[in-house]
């Protein structure tokens, strides 16, 4: 199973991964992480901890909420250059919806793929001037 680890700034992965399971039930696999008052150091500590508690094989996934933050940093440092693993920025409901559902019928990097597709799809118009 892909495991997923969304990092943000202050509380906002930990309630978006609390909607997810609002509406879908608990999610094994599916955490969240803030930066709220940890340094660079302690939030890569943190990511590897998280990354060292998966079983080997089927990869994880970090969202994160904003590119160049203390979380990207810290989450591409962890990573290194595994294969299976991915850093994706932008995150949003639609793509955690996604993510639970497909997260068993797509590989990894397709997974990953599919996810970048359906954040961006997201995000429209839809009124106003």
């Amino acid at each position: 199973m892909i495991r997923a680890l969304v990092m943000t700034h202050g509380n906002i992965g930990v309630e978006l991964v609390r909607v997810v399971e609002m509406i879908l039930g608990p999610e094994e696999g599916l955490s969240a992480m803030s930066n709220d008052g940890k340094s660079g150091t302690d939030l890569e500590a943190d990511v590897k901890a998280w990354l060292a508690q998966g079983q080997q094989g089927d990869g994880e996934i970090i969202f994160i909420d904003d590119y160049g933050g203390s979380c990207a940093n810290a989450a591409i440092l962890a990573c290194g250059e595994h294969g299976e693993r991915a850093v994706i920025s932008g995150v949003n409901l639609a793509m955690l919806l996604a993510f639970t559902t497909w997260r068993d019928r797509d590989d990894h990097d397709e997974l990953a793929a599919k996810l970048i597709q359906k954040g961006r799809e997201a995000i429209i118009f839809v009124g106003g001037r």
